[in-house]
């Protein structure tokens, strides 16, 4: 039964993509209380005031990330840091800024209203990078950023913060620094949340958008037991050339990274004009898949335990041929003119190893040097998607199979990962699953909301 002593209508967990839309929309109800908590707190001061376009200067400001979180990208690798936003805004904090529309829901309805602003890279902000990729391939464009006036606008900017006229207060309450342990329940019935510090919360309805890794764990570490909870994890793979820059072109460290992409069947091509101040002088082409059919998983042997995350990723064949054709075409790119003018080398380890190795001794791609320089060097997109896959773990209307008063809204919900990049699918996910919920002012559960 709903807990008597419940003042929270509806408790959501993480202040990320989804979580900010979501508590900005059913804030908009007439009635009832909504609490929206954050493991982390609000952006530092040198992140949120810095004259920076780079988001690597975002990145390297202390308290931004969860600095523990590790998976396996491929099937008995080694663990590797894993870059997710513990903040306001999640990883719509820091991420690449990159907006593009695609998902599931992008054709909804609900989903068209989003606040996120999208501005396009003006020709002046283009670096040298941006400016090959597009000179190499007429179909290129600049690149779609989550920003207003040049500056980042996250989902808690956008909905929450000025662009959402300062939502706090009323009936919402933003608690940060306030990590959850697990989700309490009555039975079937989810009744509240534990803090890590012990703190019981009580909450007519919980909603886990805590990020495709966090949701899936949270639920395994609170018991519950649904068929198919963890599985189906994705990304999109990605490989990486890094390109030495002509001294005379090279991009300030502290001017925006990317500005141009290319979509080429399942890949994706995206600029990087530098890499921050740690390494001046050097660029990066990152290549991805972005309709793999590889599946990870989440594992959890015990409720204390580290997750066992598992990407998986290229477990699939399919990948991996698409894999080497996305590589085979970005070779094809640093060929043109517009980057054999800009580059002086270009390299596909930290060694010194440079592209040359991925030639055969007729100068023409080795498909075979490709694969294995990829399943070597393999990198992420950092992604994540699946692990509470819709129409598995939870229904059209995010409720959790076999449970009451329990949902998730975030991109654990994709049963396939979208085929751009998952911020603003995310959001579009959010505002459908809570024009849904808020529909003729009832809750999924048939309780008023």
């Amino acid at each position: 039964m709903t807990p008597a002593d419940a003042t929270v209508d509806w408790l959501i967990v993480g202040a990320g993509s989804a979580g900010c839309v979501l508590a900005a929309r059913l804030a908009d109800l007439p009635t009832g209380r909504v609490l929206l908590l954050e493991a982390g707190g609000a952006p530092p001061a040198a992140a949120e005031g810095s004259e920076s376009s780079s988001f690597f200067d975002v990145l390297d400001t202390p308290a931004m990330l969860w600095d523990d979180l590790r998976l396996r990208r491929r099937s008995g690798s080694a663990p590797v840091a894993y870059p997710r936003g513990r903040v306001l805004g999640g990883c719509s904090a820091v991420n690449a800024m990159v907006a593009l529309a695609g998902g599931p829901f992008a054709h909804d309805p609900a989903a068209q209203r989003h606040r996120i602003p999208i501005e396009t890279v003006g020709a002046a902000e283009l670096g040298p990078v941006d400016r090959a990729l597009l000179a190499a391939d007429a179909d290129a464009v600049p690149a779609p950023l989550n920003r207003r006036n040049g500056r980042r606008v996250s989902a808690f900017d956008a909905y929450l913060g000025d662009g959402g006229a300062q939502r706090v207060g009323g009936n919402l309450e933003i608690r940060t620094d306030a990590e959850v342990a697990r989700v309490l329940f009555d039975g079937v019935r989810a009744t509240g949340v534990e803090l890590v510090t012990g703190e019981q919360i009580r909450a007519r309805r919980v909603v886990l958008s805590a990020g495709a890794l966090g949701s899936p764990v949270l639920l395994l570490r609170s018991g519950v037991r649904v068929a198919g909870l963890g599985e189906g994890l994705a990304d999109h793979p990605a490989a990486a050339i890094t390109l030495e820059l002509r001294a005379d072109i090279a991009a300030d460290p502290a001017s925006n990274v990317c500005g141009a992409l290319l979509a080429r069947s399942d890949a994706q091509v995206l600029s990087m004009n530098h890499l921050g101040h740690r390494a001046p002088g050097y660029a990066m082409l990152l290549t991805a898949v972005m309709r793999p059919r590889s599946r990870g998983r989440i594992v959890l042997s015990a409720p204390d335990a580290e997750p066992d995350i598992d990407l998986a990723l290229l477990s699939d064949p399919h990948d991996r041929v698409a894999m080497v054709d996305a590589v085979a075409a970005t070779l094809e790119l640093l060929g043109t003119d517009a980057f054999v003018g800009i580059v002086e080398s270009a390299f596909i380890d930290d060694h010194g190893t440079t592209i040359d190795a991925l030639f055969d001794s007729a100068g023409a791609v080795s498909r075979r040097s490709v694969e294995e320089w990829v399943i070597d060097h393999l990198g992420d997109y950092v992604h994540a998607s699946g692990g509470c896959a819709m129409g598995h773990v939870v229904d059209e209307e995010g409720s959790v199979s076999g449970y009451e008063a329990l949902y998730v809204c975030d991109a654990s919900v994709f049963a396939t990962i979208p085929e751009v990049n998952t911020h603003l699918p995310t959001v579009m996910l959010a505002e459908t699953m809570a024009a849904r919920w808020t529909a003729r002012g009832r809750s999924p559960d048939g309780a008023a909301a």
